[in-house]
């Protein structure tokens, strides 16, 4: 039995902490219920081959072979169909993930920033909006780029090379607030997966990638780097922190008060102008 419940266990997915998640599992099990399909198909298809032409049904060797057509329009039908399957089934999810989810708001954004090799974040402050970043501006001063000729930006929290806070807030109707994750990176590609809240995007420089789920759990869970990303690859690792709305509270309220304002607006001064890029 115990061996048994091992093999369970290692075949079964992961803890699901996402509100939505269930529908990436669904997405799983039928593009591997279609391929189970159309591998027993294909050893039917293999099977009766062997069977029909076997050496005592056709003694002497026949060069034009089968000339009617039926089973090769066949083949190529269940091709097309199994594709246009998983194309159409693809995009339904994809558009899922990447709409705004109906509660979207400005202020549930966070701007989450990928370089070689970590994770950082911004919050909106106050006002609700982020600041607008540009990778050109990228220093050691300003390691998120923010262009400082813009409005939003003061009031902005951000987090270098840390866990990414997320609050898990219940609505009025029994379901989770969502949470937009922005991603963008600031030298190569990146991937930020995050299994427990089923989460797998590419995190591409100079765009802005919005992933949107709802965290049904609090706690730490890890987010992978999905894509070799240089020699570091391995070291790049992260964390998102769900926790909810009180501790959020607080936990926002004390980020706030380690920004010191007067500095900021004295090196926007030198801060050159930029195209937000990133």
């Amino acid at each position: 039995m115990d061996l048994l419940s091992g093999i369970i266990e290692a075949f079964s997915f992961p803890e699901l902490v996402s509100q939505d998640g269930g529908r990436v599992d669904s997405l799983v099990i039928a593009i591997h219920l279609l391929m189970l399909v159309l591998f027993v198909g294909w050893l039917i298809y293999y099977f009766v081959a062997l069977w029909k032409f076997q050496a005592s049904n056709n003694p002497n060797a026949d060069y034009k072979g089968v000339k009617s057509k039926t089973i090769t329009n066949s083949i190529e039908g269940a091709v097309i169909v199994a594709e246009l399957l998983l194309v159409v089934v693809a995009t339904y999810f994809w558009n899922f993930y990447a709409n705004k989810a109906d509660d979207f708001s400005e202020a549930s954004v966070v701007r989450v920033t990928a370089e070689q090799f970590a994770w950082s974040a911004r919050y909106p402050g106050a006002d609700g909006k982020l600041g607008i970043q540009d990778k050109t501006l990228v220093t050691g001063a300003n390691p998120f780029g923010i262009d400082k000729s813009e409005p939003y930006w003061e009031d902005d929290v951000e987090v270098l090379k840390a866990d990414i806070v997320v609050p898990m807030i219940k609505n009025d109707d029994g379901t989770h607030k969502s949470v937009t994750v922005d991603l963008t990176s600031k030298d190569v590609i990146h991937c930020f997966k995050v299994l427990p809240l089923r989460i797998c995007q590419d995190v591409i420089p100079g765009m802005r990638i919005p992933i949107h789920f709802r965290p049904t759990k609090t706690g730490r869970y890890q987010i992978t780097c999905a894509q070799l990303c240089g020699d570091g690859h391995a070291r790049m690792k992260g964390a998102i922190k769900v926790i909810d709305k009180a501790e959020w509270n607080e936990w926002y309220k004390a980020e706030k008060g380690k920004k010191n304002p007067a500095g900021e607006k004295a090196a926007a001064a030198v801060t050159t102008t930029g195209d937000d890029n990133a």
